[in-house]
This record gives C-alpha cells, structure tokens and sequence, in this order.
C-alpha cells in the first residue's frame, strides 16, 4: 500500500513539473512575437506623421502684400504734401538657410500730391535686399531687410533732375509659415525707402514708407 501511495506522488508531481515547463515554454514562445507586432503599426503611423508635417525652410518663393503709403522728409517739414493711396508689393525670393533669405521687391507706391502747386509723384521702387531672421519650429519668424533700391518717382511734370535713383531700402516684420500650411506663409511688415534728391542748391532726403500684410507661397 506505501509503495502504490508514492508511486502516485511521484506520478502527480512528475505531471505537475512537466505542465510548468510546456506553460513557461508556450508563454515565451508567444510573448517575442507580440512584443515584435506591437511597434510596426505605431511606427507606420509615425512616419506618416512626419511626412505630412515636415516645415519648408529652404526653397524659393512668390508672395504679394497691401499696404499703406507714408512720405517724409528729413531736412525740411512737409505739411503739404499729403499720400492718397495705398502701396502693393510683389515679392520672390530664396530662402537659403532658417536665417537668411535674398529677396526682391516691385513696390508700387500712392501718390504723393503738393496741395499748393498740384505737383505729385507716383513713386514706385525695385529693391533687392538681404532677409536676415530666423525661423523657429512653430513658424514663425521674425526678421529684417537691408539693401538697395531702384526709385522712379513718377513726377506729374517734367524736372531736369532725375527721376529715377537709388535708395537704402531697409525694414523688419514677423512671417508666420506652420509646417501644416505646407508652403503657405504669411507676414506683416514696415519697409522704408531712403533717398536723395539733388536741388541744384541742396541735397534733400526722403522716405517713402508702408506698412503691409503680404502672403507667398515656398515651392
């Protein structure tokens, strides 16, 4: 009777030591393959992720603003000379880098009129300029411009003097441009043309100014 007993036991815990093994066996069998399934879909959705919101920086672009007109001189008051009209902008460039960009403009300025005389101008100007800012992850950038401008003045009579000159064409502004916009920015802005006009007697200095709203496109 002792003898049938432990064999029994022996039989019961030969059983039970085997059922572990195969169950230990069987979960480390499966786990490797779960851990491996779990990452391929996460992954596949993160590169998609990263493809549709990837931020334009370098590459060139095309925009167009509206603006106001302001007209100023430095060396003498100006009261009767007074703006009618607004400015419009025509904008390409490059942009080489999150901090710098070659960018020119066509401007085309309101009409600057003298009440006394009816004499008016209606300037315009091409400049080309150097874009230095620097483009944050969010998009927005803030920036300034410095360079020179080709300035025709446009006048309503004939003068002896030049119409056309050059000017220092210098501003700042801030451009907003978010990766999900995909190329599409946009920017507010204050531009100035500086210039000299020769009197013969005299040399005068000016400005023509705009603060402007502008949108482009980053190919």
């Amino acid at each position: 009777m002792k003898k049938t007993i432990g064999l029994v036991a022996l039989l019961l815990a030969t059983s039970t030591a085997h059922a572990k093994i195969v169950t230990t066996e069987d979960t480390a069998a499966q786990q490797p393959a779960a851990v491996k399934a779990k990452p391929t879909p996460v992954n596949a959705q993160s590169a998609s992720v990263n493809v549709h919101t990837k931020q334009k920086v370098k590459g060139f672009y095309l925009g167009a603003g509206v603006g106001n007109t302001t007209f100023d001189s430095l060396d003498f008051d100006a009261p009767n000379f007074k703006e009618d009209g607004g400015s419009y902008k025509f904008i390409a460039g490059y942009q080489f880098s999150r901090v710098f960009s070659l960018e020119g403009q066509y401007t085309q300025y309101g009409d600057i009129k003298n009440d006394n005389n009816g004499y008016s101008w209606s300037p315009s100007a091409i400049s080309i300029a150097a874009n230095l800012g620097y483009t944050f992850r969010n998009g927005l950038r803030p920036f300034s411009v410095i360079g020179l401008s080709s300035i025709d003045l446009g006048e309503s009579v004939s003068h002896p003097n030049d119409e056309v000159g050059v000017g220092v064409r210098y501003g700042f502004g801030l451009e907003y441009a978010p990766a999900a916009f995909r190329g599409l920015s946009a920017r507010l802005g204050y531009e100035v043309d500086l210039f000299v006009i020769d009197n013969y007697i005299r040399s005068d200095t000016y400005t023509l100014s705009a603060f402007y709203a502008s949108v482009a496109y980053k190919f």
